[in-house]
């Protein structure tokens, strides 16, 4: 059984929490740190768009501002996405693709997949009957309705997957912060949302929010077959980070590559 390094819930702004996940899968690259599973919420509440997105398209960068958000370009793939500081929960795990291939996950998809076990897993032991699927990248349902999405980098042999798992929803804000597809009106979108997107909380009248990352952390060691230790970030990691936040997601450079 592998040893991986477990770093516990935190609460960071988004420009951090972006890059706090791409030093860490420097580090591992570097072997200079150990596989890592993390936790994290956003605060102030952040809106990440993917990295080959447009800003324009996708963020009232505007409304966002004005509410004190922040705005972020991730480094992994996937679509728009709201993270609201008191709805989700993030999480985010770095290891080599040739360790998932030993645990039979041979595919890209089923290497998205054999991680979105571990929360599934975690949400069973937690009580509840998450279910796979499907939209656009692998997701995971409960009750029929949209959970998680999930998105993943791949860089020299490695992997960092990061995805949200969503405890409530305010489809009017999410669409305030968000834009529409073209031709698709405002209010339509929140009703979809409504319709196809849950919550934990939705279902569970008595939310105990360490009781459930710990679940989740079991669900990933007994889906992944390793022991997750706590630790923290290294100081390597942080000064890399702290260069990220500076010299990338600050900057409107990386923000509007695609404006």
């Amino acid at each position: 059984m592998k040893n991986w390094r477990f770093i516990p819930l935190e609460i960071r702004n988004g420009y951090w929490n972006m890059a706090l996940d791409e030093a860490i899968l420097n580090s591992v690259i570097e072997n200079k740190s150990k596989n890592t599973l993390r936790f994290y919420k956003w605060q102030p509440s952040t809106a990440s768009i993917g990295r080959n997105q447009s800003l324009s398209a996708e963020i009232d960068v505007e409304f966002a501002k004005n509410r004190g958000f922040n705005v972020v370009r991730r480094i992994t793939g996937g679509g728009a996405v709201f993270h609201d500081y008191e709805g989700e929960i993030t999480y985010s795990i770095v290891c080599p693709i040739k360790y998932l291939e030993t645990l039979g996950a041979k595919t890209v998809l089923e290497q998205f997949e054999i991680i979105t076990q571990g929360i599934i897993k975690g949400l069973t032991l937690f009580g509840l009957s998450p279910e796979k699927g499907i939209v656009h990248c692998p997701a995971i349902f409960l009750d029929g309705k949209k959970l998680s999405g999930n998105a993943q980098i791949r860089k020299r042999g490695f992997v960092l997957q990061h995805g949200t798992i969503l405890l409530k929803i305010d489809p009017e804000l999410m669409y305030s912060v968000l834009k529409a597809p073209n031709n698709v009106g405002r209010s339509k979108m929140v009703r979809s949302v409504r319709a196809k997107c849950i919550g934990i909380k939705d279902q569970l009248k008595n939310y105990e929010e360490q009781g459930f990352i710990n679940a989740l952390k079991k669900g990933f060691e007994l889906v992944l077959n390793i022991q997750l230790k706590e630790d923290s970030f290294s100081d390597y990691e942080l000064k890399i980070a702290d260069n990220l936040v500076n010299e990338k997601y600050l900057k409107e450079k990386w923000l509007k590559k695609y404006e």
